[in-house]
């Protein structure tokens, strides 16, 4: 005679099951992001970026216009004929922070690109105060109500964007950023030797 499952041994399938279900949507978002280079599983990719850069093919960035700390607007099409490097950030976010004042360092050193700090959603009484506290010196521009966030397609923080003199998008780097990725990316667009 066939042996009845209890109630509990049914659930522990259940779970189980669950559990690789769950694995596997994991490894294959993943495996999708690898393929579609959004993500690099280590070692260079064949754009030659390094691990977290997806090169784009000519993206051209999008225009916007936004408020600096000052209250003066600031548009991105203006900057045309520079390399811009647009890094997405809030205050909260941690690997933001840390990597700030090597944006500012490099923003001084070389003048042969512009770099702008998005904040992302949070106003100026918060921001102002934090930035002067950090002691950034490149512009830092509001993003009030994310649009210009969800056009660019920032889904997590630290975003960092590479335009080059023409406008186009030539790389998006999800994360934190060393010293040694952002000198190549900088090294790649021309902006620093």
């Amino acid at each position: 005679m066939a042996e009845k499952k209890s109630p509990k041994s049914k659930k522990l399938i259940l779970i189980v099951a669950g559990l690789w279900v769950g694995i596997l949507l994991g490894v294959g978002a993943i495996v999708a992001m690898a393929l579609t280079g959004m993500i690099s599983l280590g070692g260079s990719s064949a754009s030659g970026a390094v691990p977290l850069a997806r090169f784009e093919e000519g993206s051209l960035a999008n225009d916007f216009e936004l408020e600096n700390l000052q209250g003066e607007s600031v548009r991105l099409s203006d900057l045309r004929g520079e390399v811009v490097v647009l890094n997405f950030w809030a205050t909260w976010c941690v690997p933001c922070v840390e990597e700030m004042p090597m944006f500012d360092a490099y923003s001084e050193q070389y003048p042969s690109f512009t770099m702008i700090g998005i904040d992302q959603a949070e106003g100026p009484a918060k921001v102002a105060p934090f930035v002067e506290n950090m002691g950034l010196t490149y512009p830092v521009l509001l993003d009030l109500n994310s649009k210009v966030s969800q056009a660019y397609k920032v889904y997590m923080l630290p975003t960092t964007f590479f335009i080059d003199e023409e406008g186009m998008i030539r790389f998006r780097h999800f994360g934190i950023m060393s010293q040694d990725q952002f000198q190549y990316y900088l090294r790649t667009l021309g902006a620093i030797e």
